[in-house]
């Protein structure tokens, strides 16, 4: 049986199928292979030959569990009472990596964990950086959701929950009760600039710096607000603006229920005392 699954899979990966549909037709062939071991136990079992009926057949039944669990978990999007996988990821405190991306190539499967983002205006030392509170009015807001999908429109970001499936995204919400959203933890903009405009400090940002649109404007500083700190004492730079929120997904009675939410940014401001 193990022979004729590692043939499939041989032959399957000379085919550009998607990790799903590939796991739904390893579900349907293990279900076969496994009425087999249960035909074969119980044929032990009427020889009398105990010592291998009753292992195989244990063997079975739990390859009959794994099987059940994997027809709801590919072919349904309800999550079966009986798996106790989810208890087993909080026991052993095991949780979802969101920013790995599966890569499909006929050697198999592969999992890529996402580079760090550097951000275009560079690096700063993490002790000289505080975050910063960004008030958006509405038609700064417009702003955003209109880069939004200039972003989202270039394929700088995909709002797909990072390819998880609702079984995926209830066992992490059972594990981190935390909302999941559809980009993920975090985008960081393309490009951004602060720029000073009387006694506000205004943050622009865009796909390039030839086309920006003001999408907040920052009040507060760490503790600090704004008007209290001298800006002929400290410089201040935008160390990076992070899109952050949009729809997300939560438990709700009937399983996992996805919630609209805006999209907001957040900011960080490097300083350095003059």
């Amino acid at each position: 049986m193990f022979s004729f699954l590692d043939m499939v899979n041989h032959y399957l990966g000379y085919f550009n199928i998607n990790v799903t549909l590939k796991s739904r037709i390893y579900t349907i062939l293990g279900f076969f292979g496994d009425v087999y071991l249960f035909y074969i136990s119980f044929r032990f079992l009427q020889n009398q030959m105990f010592t291998k009926g009753v292992p195989l057949l244990l063997v079975a039944v739990i390859l009959l569990y794994f099987t059940a669990c994997n027809f709801f978990y590919y072919f349904t999007k309800k999550q079966p009472w009986f798996d106790i996988s989810p208890k087993i990821a909080k026991l052993l405190h095991i949780q979802e990596h969101p920013r790995e991306t599966q890569v499909d190539s006929k050697m198999g499967t592969t999992v890529i964990a996402d580079e760090r983002n550097v951000p275009a205006n560079g690096l700063f030392d993490d002790q000289h950086l505080l975050p910063a509170k960004i008030d958006v009015s509405p038609v700064q807001q417009a702003n955003i959701d209109r880069l939004v999908g200039q972003m989202e429109r270039q394929q700088l970001f995909k709002a797909d929950y990072n390819g998880m499936s609702d079984r995926k995204i209830y066992e992490l919400l059972k594990v981190n009760s935390k909302p999941v959203y559809a980009i993920g933890k975090g985008v960081l903009m393309p490009y951004f600039e602060m720029q000073k405009q009387g006694a506000s400090l205004v943050v622009y940002c865009g796909l390039n710096q030839a086309e920006i649109y003001p999408v907040g404007e920052i009040r507060r500083i760490g503790l600090q607000s704004i008007r209290s700190i001298d800006l002929n004492v400290v410089k201040l730079y935008l160390a990076s603006v992070t899109l952050v929120g949009g729809p997300y997904k939560q438990i709700g009675r009937a399983g996992v229920i996805e919630a609209p939410q805006n999209f907001k940014l957040q900011a960080m401001v490097a300083y350095k005392k003059l």
